[in-house]
């Protein structure tokens, strides 16, 4: 069967082949094979194909949890935004259903909540100016308090 399924493309014929296979198969094989696909636990596996198996179940299972979380940031920023009364273009809509990043939908749900209007809720995010040292914050380390600095010493002669 897996051999008529790879190599036969023409699927009319294909059909006609595994028809021909199934037709000469006993009546207690026809029932065991109808056993196995329904029941696919049954099907042996190796110790290897079992641990790829569960590797890719695993790595879906937490892009599903994934995806879930997003698409429920989503799902509260377009509620947050009718209650508050902000209404939305299907561009905007499309905007916010294509966003992937919960960071940017978090920030969003946050200025939905009091924006003014959907452009404050896009607006993007200010860019925020290099930190300068002023003359009287030229340490990074905090200074102790009740210290004094030390007062420079006179030079002496040596003899």
């Amino acid at each position: 069967m897996e051999l008529t399924e790879q190599h036969l493309t023409d699927e009319p014929l294909r059909d006609a082949q595994a028809r021909a296979i199934l037709a000469v198969l006993s009546d207690a094989m026809l029932a065991s094979l109808r056993e196995l696909a329904m029941d696919p636990s049954k099907v042996p596996e190796t110790q290897a194909s079992r641990r790829f198996r569960l590797f890719f179940e695993k790595r879906g299972r937490a892009e599903g949890k994934i995806e879930g979380k997003i698409e429920g940031k989503q799902e509260a920023l377009l509620a947050v935004l009718d209650a508050r009364g902000l209404s939305l273009t299907a561009e905007e809509r499309a905007h916010i259903k294509a966003c992937t990043v919960p960071a940017e939908l978090d920030r969003w749900i946050a200025r939905a909540a009091t924006a003014a209007s959907m452009s404050e809720v896009f607006a993007p995010e200010p860019v925020r100016a290099a930190q300068r040292s002023t003359p009287g914050n030229r340490s990074r380390v905090p200074e102790r308090k009740g210290r004094t600095s030390p007062t420079p010493r006179k030079p002496t002669r040596s003899s």
